[in-house]
């Protein structure tokens, strides 16, 4: 099976290079496609270091899901693994998902880990925990019901049969649910990429609100009133309640000592993200994309 790569990046070139240096030394992507809407086109500093990554630069900001399926047609592998530019994948990564769609060739996606980098401060932990903490090593491997949307991979036949949502700009979240609910696993491997926090404490509260607010709306983009009423007020729990899920997570993975120097981070992004679905379900999407 032939392995394609898409980067999402609107990063800083520096942050980029660390992420394409792992990919371009490993022999099992076939491609790499970057796909950017960064200030700066990172072909500019990035090309000539790496002559065969293929950069699609966006002037407009565009989500992360825009990103990597505007960047698909630009792919001919039967896999289309995907990540984001903020993550370091291992040595490894290429060959343990290829590994992974061998082992389960009806699975139609195959996620991975996600590590925290080293002397990560108790905001970075929080913020690692909040978006990752699901995904921490170590981690079950087999049939799962979700995969980090930062370390995940496809097959195609399986993306061009869902085309709608891709053509829709969707969270990959969607996509996998619609799987899920027809009976198809998802399958999660050991294969890892370490997170390298590169957003301010006020930006990561901003993007929590503004995920929050987009998971909300598309959630209930086909609600009546009366259900989009009742779902906001019970985000009002939401903070304790996602707090809770995260130390469970970090409990199986005898993570808790972490989870506790960053309880009072977590909370406060939780809450953020809270506040931005009680707004989506209430207001749906704003009207422009912004990015983090």
């Amino acid at each position: 099976m032939v392995l394609s790569v898409i980067v999402t990046s609107y990063e800083s070139p520096d942050t980029l290079r660390r992420c394409l240096e792992s990919l371009c030394a490993q022999t099992g992507a076939a491609e790499i496609v970057v796909s950017d809407c960064s200030r700066e086109n990172p072909a500019s500093t990035l090309q000539a270091r790496f002559p065969t990554v293929r950069f699609l630069h966006f002037n407009s900001p565009h989500s992360v899901p825009q990103l990597r399926w505007a960047a698909l047609p630009y792919t001919t592998g039967q896999l289309v693994a995907a990540t984001e530019a903020r993550c370091i994948p291992s040595k490894t990564w290429c060959r343990e998902l290829l590994e992974a769609h061998a082992a389960s060739p009806e699975c139609p996606a195959v996620g991975g880990t996600v590590a925290l980098g080293t002397e990560a401060s108790r905001f970075e932990q929080a913020l690692y925990l909040c978006e990752y903490g699901a995904y921490a090593l170590p981690i079950r491997q087999g049939a799962a019901a979700a995969i980090s949307g930062a370390n995940l991979s496809y097959r195609r036949q399986a993306l061009q049969e869902s085309a709608d949502l891709l053509e829709r700009g969707k969270w990959e979240t969607l996509l996998h649910q619609r799987w899920v609910k027809a009976g198809r696993h998802l399958w999660q491997c050991g294969a890892c990429v370490t997170f390298q926090n590169s957003m301010s404490k006020v930006d990561a509260l901003r993007q929590r609100w503004h995920y929050g607010r987009g998971y909300a709306a598309d959630r209930v983009q086909d609600s009546n009133w009366l259900v989009r009423i009742g779902l906001a007020a019970a985000s009002i729990g939401l903070p304790c309640l996602l707090s809770m899920r995260i130390g469970r997570d970090c409990a199986e993975r005898g993570n808790l000592e972490t989870f506790a120097q960053a309880s009072g981070w977590i909370f406060a992004l939780t809450t953020a993200w809270s506040c931005g679905e009680a707004v989506g379900y209430l207001a749906g999407k704003p009207a422009t994309v912004r990015i983090f």
